[in-house]
């Protein structure tokens, strides 16, 4: 008998190993193996066993690593369509399935048990005090924990050993899950006549169950989670299970509150959890212990056994799309996992990626509106203002007054603008000499709070000086805002307003709920946040939302800077006039014509979304077709250029028919990272078999070990 292993390597193949008779009977498909590797071992992934095999020597495996498969056959098939479609190693998408801490053996825990036989010794009071304490335990403690309630230490306990009165073992206990706040459950609304018509329409492939994708394009605030609650309602009565995708961490928490008010055994599965509490909620959801995950992308690879609805939330979003091997993007997994298990997904956002729209135009997705909000509230008027126009650039006149208005009336306005620190460019006036990063094409952030300029790409930091470092002249300027300079400006401009900010500089993990409880409750009066608040948040009593600066992302060399920016504006006006207050938005642009922001501004995106789909069947770009990048990266600038010119001629050489457009070889628009010099190919194709070949082929091409060669799948952004 031969195994079939796949290796967490960069290499497009398994490896066949011989299974001696000892392992036989032990050997399952998803377990972990350990073998021989050139010169040394390594831990594999056995994904198939066959009879025979055309090599005529193999090696042995060594041993079994885990009694039971880590991963069930449905997972395994998937991660062969990742390593299919995203061009990655079979090993390397099976290892990206596994949390670090599940793939880590766990060390054993040592637990104390009474053996029921011995003599205590004569005037041995802390050996008696740790029998005594161990009296107390219903179950054997773990050797730490016994020794903290006796108050001693381990020579009394070796006493008892000796004596032959307890033993020292390994726990082989499952391990305990942390217990779970209290949510008080809710009392599901009312549905309103779109909600239930979208809902009507999921429920026949819930019950089924069968395979159907279903795009809920609904305004901010028009009840899109409550389709997603009702339909998976549905999903447990028949005895299967969901799996709950949300863009960001910071999402988590309060939509696992409003889950949990509903359903009475759900796990949360995210990056942040420490290790063991992410390895407890897998195991949970292993045992079947678990109804509905959330999480967001990797929580697609849960080892949910009864799989019946996968719901992707604010679908378009790019957090999404993983930036490292495996390059996949999650709601397109979602998509084929669910096909596999024979089930519905649900997509929902305000603001659908055109991908997903224009798959619901051509009725492949089932397209479903939700035009109104929720409650009858009415959407935010919108109001637009020409900053140039205006004397101050970060708060015009009518901004100001706004908030002033705003907060005198007792509501809570949002602030918004996507620049985290305080200045974005800082130059000499003197000499014009600007501060860059060293390592990248990037300009220096100033931080005021902690006194330095940063490289948001690669994270340098200097020590912030007067000085201009070109010729030391005194006149450092600082141009441009962040949210560091907002919220300072901002209590200049209001004084006595409480005002918290949402980034990722001022707030993570519990400062960051903290924050946002905070003006939640109403304790804040202003927020001044990015992305972070953009979206997922519900603040009823938030009459104002201010966008600092539309254009942050409105001239970016990407194709979807467009995109992007009609979705960011019309997720943050969303998050005003939710209650009975009303509310009103105001944006502030250079670009007060600009398509994507006038229809953002009416709420309309199937506006938008006609005139750039327009644009990009006109220039040829997806979703008219498919999109592949590949980017060559050195530390000398003539090697990263001669490779990609190299990639582009070997897929030159299987461009037959026509079927690929290859665009460049060109210096990346963003042309030096962490020191290595950036150039890329965009390989452009409506057939998926041919852009494949002529990926392979540029992975085939000749490129010397001191370039590195990345192929992204449809990539995120092109920068």
């Amino acid at each position: 008998m031969f195994a079939k292993i796949a290796l967490d390597l960069p290499v497009p193949t398994e490896f066949t190993y011989a299974v001696p008779d000892r392992l036989l009977a032990e050997l399952k498909p998803g377990q972990r193996v350990r073998v021989p590797f050139r010169t040394q071992t390594r831990v594999g992934y056995l994904v198939s066993l066959e009879e025979s095999s055309d090599f005529p020597e193999t090696k042995d495996i060594l041993a079994v690593v885990d009694p039971e498969p880590l991963v069930p056959p449905d997972l395994l098939n998937l991660a062969r369509w990742i390593s299919s479609y995203y061009g990655c190693a079979l090993g390397e998408a099976i290892q990206a399935m596994l949390p670090g801490g599940v793939r880590k053996r766990r060390p054993r825990t040592k637990v104390v048990v009474r053996t029921g036989s011995g003599e205590l010794p004569a005037r041995a009071r802390k050996a008696a005090a740790v029998f005594e304490a161990l009296a107390r335990f219903d179950r054997p403690p773990a050797v730490k924990r016994l020794l903290d309630a006796a108050g001693t230490t381990r020579a009394a306990l070796r006493t008892l050993e000796r004596a032959g009165l307890v033993r020292i073992e390994d726990d082989e206990r499952e391990e305990e899950l942390d217990a779970e706040r209290p949510v008080e459950s809710d009392t599901p609304p009312a549905l309103e006549a779109p909600q239930q018509a979208a809902l009507d329409a999921i429920r026949p492939d819930v019950l089924a169950p069968r395979f159907h994708v279903h795009l809920l394009l609904g305004v901010t605030g028009s009840g899109k989670t409550e389709v997603y609650l009702r339909a998976i309602a549905e999903t447990l009565r028949t005895g299967r299970q969901a799996i709950v995708l949300v863009p960001e961490i910071a999402l988590t928490p309060q939509t696992v509150r409003r889950f949990r008010a509903r359903f009475a055994r759900v796990a949360v599965l995210h990056s942040a959890q420490a290790e063991a509490e992410r390895r407890r909620a897998w195991q949970r959801i292993r045992r079947g212990e678990a109804d509905v995950v959330i999480g967001p992308r990797s929580a697609v690879f849960a080892p949910v056994a009864r799989l019946g609805l996968v719901v992707v939330d604010e679908e378009h979003e790019t957090s999404f799309k993983q930036e490292t091997v495996p390059r996949y993007n999650a709601r397109d997994v979602a998509v084929i996992r669910a096909r596999d298990a024979g089930c519905p997904v649900i997509l929902g956002s305000a603001t659908p990626s055109l991908e997903s729209y224009a798959n619901g135009r051509k009725g492949r997705y089932a397209l479903h509106r939700l035009p109104g909000r929720a409650g009858g509230y009415p959407l935010p008027p919108v109001e637009i203002v020409d900053l140039s126009q205006e004397s101050s650039h970060l708060f015009s006149r009518r901004l100001r007054v706004a908030v002033a208005d705003a907060v005198a009336a007792g509501g809570q306005v949002i602030l918004f603008l996507n620049r985290r620190g305080f200045s974005t460019i800082v130059v000499c006036e003197r000499c014009r000499h600007t501060l860059g990063c060293p390592n990248c094409s990037s300009t220096l952030v100033f931080h005021k709070g902690r006194a330095k300029t940063v490289c948001h790409l690669c994270g340098h930091e200097a020590r912030a000086t007067p000085k201009c470092p070109e010729c030391h002249a005194t006149a450092l300027k600082y141009v441009g805002s962040g949210t560091e300079r907002v919220a300072e400006e901002a209590a200049e401009a209001w004084p006595g307003v409480k005002l918290v900010r949402v980034d990722s500089d001022s707030a993570r993990g519990e400062r960051l709920e903290d924050a946002i409880e905070s003006f939640r409750k109403g304790d804040a009066r202003l927020l001044v946040g990015t992305q972070m608040v953009a979206k997922g948040h519900h603040f009823p009593d938030v009459t104002l939302v201010g966008i600092v600066n539309a254009d942050t992302a409105l001239h970016l060399p990407d194709f979807r800077a467009n995109e992007r920016t009609f979705s960011l504006i019309s997720q943050v006006a969303g998050r005003a006039g939710r209650g009975e207050r009303g509310g009103r938005v105001i944006v502030q642009t250079f670009n007060p014509r600009h398509y994507a922001i006038e229809t953002a501004a009416r709420h309309d995106y199937e506006a938008f979304a006609k005139a750039e789909l327009e644009e990009r069947a006109m220039l040829g770009l997806p979703p008219e077709r498919r999109c592949a990048l590949a980017v060559l990266s050195a530390t000398e600038e003539p090697d990263a250029r001669a490779a990609a010119h190299r990639v582009a001629e070997a897929v030159r050489g299987q461009m037959a028919g026509g079927m690929v457009e290859l665009r460049g070889p060109a210096k990346a628009p963003i042309e030096r990272v962490r020191g290595r010099w950036r150039y890329m190919v965009l390989l452009l194709s409506k057939s998926a078999g041919a852009l494949a070949r002529a990926c392979a082929a540029a992975r085939g091409a000749r490129v010397p070990r001191r370039v590195d060669l990345v192929i992204d799948i449809d990539p995120a952004a092109v920068l």
